[in-house]
């Protein structure tokens, strides 16, 4: 045979394409993650348990469509790394049971989601490998209890427990009627109202900004399992007061970030505008309108003002990097008296963070219509999103909001507060809103035609609590139309599986029931003798039935409670058995009020004459508030029981019985917040008996007076010849020494 001649051109031409094929390889495989620091990764197998549904996803196989991609070979390491099982690995589905199919699909739009269960089997795809890499990756962290995987401190979470289980069916839309939908976690610290008032009782298992590393993480991810797209989350220097900096506060952020962004999650910042002194945050330095607070006509004249805005503005913008977008609020809380001031500041707050990240997204939220819009997008060139509120009424209040979103061009969002609960700082409780939730979803929808809202957050204060409305709220974000309860059922099983979920179901519409109603009226406090809407002043609040049902739900909460139960489908931060503890707290509530209510009825529905000051106050027992999150305001049984005492006695002409206890709590109240003003400034401050207590709305006017003198009275404040009242030792709080 005749031998073919060795070209030495040939032979270099060859080693050079090897040597370009050898280095395309490694290009490929770093890019793929294959050679990032493995000794810094997990080596040994946990050895948990991975279920979907009820079947081991070891008895899975995993389906390589598409061709080769290290995604494939990647996700078999994960669950190896977890459960110690390698799964097989297939290129077709033939013969192939459960599968976890990993794929390329180029026509995957921005916001298609990247995982998809379905009848127990598992979909991991996008547009190219390093996509399928990267959702690998979010499944690992979001299905198989995993943290930060595939980076130096990816670990299984501490707080798994004695499994993992996957949902069988995870709920997707094609065409979500909210694109995006976050949270907005309020930073109020759960055991210090407003900065001012410190309860020692409170159960701080609510406590977000407290939680190890593990728990931070699995409380984001509970979020994602709520139907939500990311996170809003709120930097304030309440918070900053309450953990004693803003480092530290923002140190846990920037883990949120961090932990959202692994889970394919957005990350916003929202941030107070015009507000950096007060709620145990004091620093001196801040000046708005100079002296007296007279100086200046406007803000942004004042060199110490723009001094100030840019202190408060960089402390913020040390998180931009990390933020997908920045939402500034300026109002209640604000400190600017105009409205060019208002548009000037939001003007140097957008530009200060984009000097550092040039794509985030700057809004300006307005959930209570206070802002010159056309003034604000004049100034910002209309490079800004605007967020108004919902329509919890029928009245249609933001059409000309979205009119003008729709004229300008202008990109809009909706940012929805005292909605799936009361915020914690004021009325503070436990809230199921699962049929609020669909019918102000429903009506807010009717506007649409207008301008549709992309975005939509929801206010997320008592955090662990309010989970159950929290699920509704992502589910129906995606589609008003669901059932409501059927959305309960569904997170009741995803919290303690479906042997209990009858149980914590009945538990959570008496919640409904007892403290939200079916309509806004019914759920937002009133302290108005003429609205009868209010569920717990209401004539229609069915003492009874709800004193029965209560005594019911008590009873299975100890039996779940007692059972030790592991967490379902839905990562939770604690265990399910502390979770009910805190719902165990607010039954009680409400069987107190009940109790309460069935007595109070029978005595308002005697003769006039027939009712004593004794029988009054032989039915008064302020209802309890045990371990629960109080605001300012005071516990909302309570409060509303207290109200409804003065009126019985008032209609008649008795005198209004005084429980020590309840009073010295209110007084404490209200004391602590006079202290916390007056630490922040320079002169002795003067309060009205009847608003400088929250601004006259915490208590009634009579009360609050009444309280106010006790408290002259006893030599803690003190009266001034106008009648106003400052504190006694006010000198206490300057520290000029």
């Amino acid at each position: 045979m005749k031998k073919t001649p060795i070209n030495k051109l040939h032979v270099i031409i060859s080693l050079i394409i090897g040597v370009l094929l050898a280095l395309a390889g490694c290009l490929f495989a770093f890019k793929m993650g294959f050679f990032e620091d493995k000794d810094a990764l997990m080596e040994t197998p946990v050895g948990i348990e991975v279920y979907v549904g009820k079947t081991p996803i070891t008895d899975y196989s995993i389906v390589q469509k598409s061709g080769f991609n290290g995604a494939a070979t990647e996700l078999r390491d994960y669950i190896y790394k977890v459960t110690g099982k390698k799964l097989s690995t297939k290129l077709t589905f033939r013969g192939v049971g459960k599968y976890i199919a990993v794929s390329k699909d180029k026509k995957l739009g921005e916001y298609d989601p990247r995982i998809l269960i379905e009848d127990g089997n598992i979909i991991i795809r996008g547009r190219n490998d390093e996509e399928c890499l990267k959702a690998v990756k979010e499944f690992a962290n979001l299905y198989l209890g995993l943290s930060f995987a595939g980076e130096a401190r990816e670990h299984v979470l501490d707080t798994v427990g004695d499994a993992v289980r996957i949902p069988e069916n995870v709920y997707h839309n094609a065409e979500p009627w909210m694109r995006e939908r976050e949270p907005i976690i309020c930073l109020w610290k759960t055991s210090t109202s407003r900065g001012a008032y410190y309860n020692s009782a409170t159960n701080l298992k609510s406590e977000v900004l407290s939680y190890s590393d593990d728990m931070l993480y699995s409380y984001v991810k509970m979020m994602h399992d709520c139907g939500f797209t990311g996170i809003q989350v709120t930097d304030i220097c309440a918070a900053w007061a309450a953990y004693g900096s803003y480092e530290y506060v923002q140190e846990r952020l920037r883990f949120m970030a961090d932990a959202a962004h692994s889970m394919g999650m957005k990350f916003t910042l929202w941030v107070w505008g015009a507000e950096f002194n007060g709620y145990g945050w004091d620093d001196d330095t801040v000046d708005y309108y100079g002296v007296d607070e007279l100086e200046y006509q406007f803000a942004s004249e004042n060199p110490k003002a723009i001094e100030t805005f840019d202190k408060y503005y960089s402390i913020y913008a040390e998180l931009a990097d990390c933020s997908d977008r920045v939402i500034g609020h300026f109002h209640d809380p604000t400190n600017l008296r105009t409205q060019e001031d208002t548009a000037f500041f939001a003007r140097k707050l957008r530009d200060k963070f984009r000097e550092i990240n040039p794509d985030i997204d700057f809004g300006v939220e307005s959930y209570m219509d206070t802002i010159d819009l056309f003034l604000l997008e004049s100034e910002l060139d209309g490079d800004v999103t605007l967020y108004s509120g919902v329509e919890t009424t029928g009245e249609r209040k933001w059409e000309d909001f979205r009119n003008i979103c729709r004229s300008k061009e202008l990109n809009y969002g909706i940012w929805s507060w005292n909605l799936v609960e009361m915020e914690i700082d004021q009325l503070a409780e436990m809230n199921v809103n699962s049929k609020l939730l669909k019918e102000v979803y429903l009506r807010t929808a009717e506007e649409d035609e207008i301008c549709k809202p992309t975005y939509w957050s929801e206010m997320d204060s008592y955090h662990l609590a309010n989970i159950f409305s929290l699920y509704c709220a992502g589910m129906l974000l995606q589609d008003p139309g669901m059932g409501s309860g059927a959305l309960l059922k569904e997170v009741a099983t995803a919290v303690v599986g479906s042997e209990y979920a009858d149980k914590l179901y009945s538990v959570l519409t008496l919640i409904e029931d007892a403290r939200t109603g079916d309509s806004f009226e019914s759920f937002k406090w009133s302290m108005d003798r003429d609205n009868d809407s209010y569920i717990l002043t209401s004539s229609a609040y069915d003492a009874a039935g709800i004193h029965s049902r209560a005594g019911e739900a008590l009873g299975y909460l100890n039996e779940m409670i007692d059972a030790d139960l592991s967490c379902n489908t839905i990562s939770l931060p604690v265990s399910a058995s502390d979770l009910l503890k805190i719902v165990k707290s607010h039954v009680k509530q409400i069987e107190e009020y009940s109790a309460f209510r069935i007595d109070y009825d029978k005595l308002a529905a005697m003769p006039e004459d027939a009712v004593t000051s004794k029988d009054v106050a032989a039915i008064y027992k302020p209802v309890n508030e045990y371990d629960v999150i109080t605001g300012l305001w005071g516990q909302p049984e309570a409060r509303a029981q207290y109200e409804l005492i003065e009126r019985l006695c008032e209609d008649r002409g008795l005198e209004v019985p005084h429980d020590k206890v309840f009073d010295y709590y209110r007084k404490q109240r209200i004391y602590e917040e006079f202290v916390t003003l007056q630490r922040k400034a320079e002169k002795c401050i003067f309060f009205d008996k009847e608003r400088g207590f929250q601004f006259g709305a915490a208590f009634r006017v009579e009360d609050s007076v009444r309280l106010i003198e006790e408290l002259v009275e006893e030599g803690i404040l003190t009266e001034s010849g106008d009648g106003k009242v400052f504190i006694t030792d006010w000198k206490r709080y300057k520290k000029g020494f």
